[in-house]
């Protein structure tokens, strides 16, 4: 048996890629509602990617393609099915952040709720537009 290398990480950062046939929509909710911090637009053979910033260390890509892809996006958190199935966003005011949610009217798929090992502390899903749930977590 060979032994396993790690593999060197050249940045210690994650890009997360959200392939959509919902770009003005997916924008709205993501750089508009959400506010992250737009770094960029990006076109490649086949495509486009919006590129938005979250702290030094996450990225989030909004892909667009320009033959849409065979399967439809599979809405839906972790009770849909396996595989990454959401995103973790820490919030500082929880409370006035799922106002917000309502406000906008985007569809809340579990609703505010406190940790019980952690009072004080809150979590809630949210369902961008193409349905991929966004967990928002943080003091109440």
């Amino acid at each position: 048996i060979l032994a396993a290398m790690a593999v060197e990480l050249l940045v210690p950062s994650i890009e997360v890629g959200l392939v959509t046939t919902n770009p003005e929509a997916m924008t709205e909710f993501y750089e508009g509602f959400l506010g992250l911090p737009h770094q960029g637009d990006l076109d490649f053979p086949g495509g486009t990617m919006k590129r938005y910033a979250i702290g030094n260390s996450v990225v989030i890509k909004l892909v667009t393609l320009d033959e849409a892809p065979s399967e439809p996006v599979a809405p839906g958190g972790g009770p849909a099915r396996a595989g990454i199935r959401y995103l973790t966003l820490v919030v500082r005011d929880l409370t006035a952040t799922a106002r917000q949610v309502a406000d906008a009217g985007y569809q809340v798929v579990q609703p505010l709720a406190e940790f019980a090992p952690a009072p004080g502390m809150g979590w809630m899903f949210v369902a961008d537009p193409d349905g991929n749930w966004v967990e928002l977590v943080g003091p109440l």
